[in-house]
């Protein structure tokens, strides 16, 4: 039988592109365990972690909050099962899509109103050159 893979805090911050602090960070606020003890007292990570590591960079990177991700890992251990998580996890989706699209009207408008005030601008100039 293969013996699983374990990854030294280092190595799985390079691997994931983000660093060992962070890691810690992740381990204080209860989004990762603690890792095992291993000799030396160095902690050793899983391949779940490693996982575990991928799925939060990538919850952040779609704008999910660190609380967000707390309480999903919250529903989880009440709960057991990926399927309260995910019905709240697209919730929390659909809610980033809702500020997306708000931020976009709202930089549409924006720039609506600075073509405005360029095309004001054009004319006051016209009208300074013809004089």
């Amino acid at each position: 039988m293969e013996q699983p893979k374990l990854f030294r805090i280092g190595e799985l911050a390079n691997m994931i592109g983000i660093s060992p602090r962070t890691i810690r960070y992740y381990q204080e606020i209860g989004l990762l365990h603690q890792g095992k003890r291993a000799g030396g007292e160095k902690r050793l990570f899983t391949e779940n972690d490693l996982q575990r590591l991928k799925f939060i960079k990538r919850l952040k990177h779609l704008g999910l909050t660190l609380s967000e991700m707390n309480e999903l890992a919250k529903i989880y251990r009440i709960h057991q099962t990926n399927g309260d998580v995910l019905r709240r996890l697209c919730e929390l989706l659909d809610n980033q899509v809702d500020k997306i699209d708000e931020r976009i009207n709202n930089l549409v408008r924006l720039k609506e109103d600075i073509l405005i005030y360029r095309e004001k601008i054009h004319q006051k100039l016209s009208r300074t050159n013809e004089s």
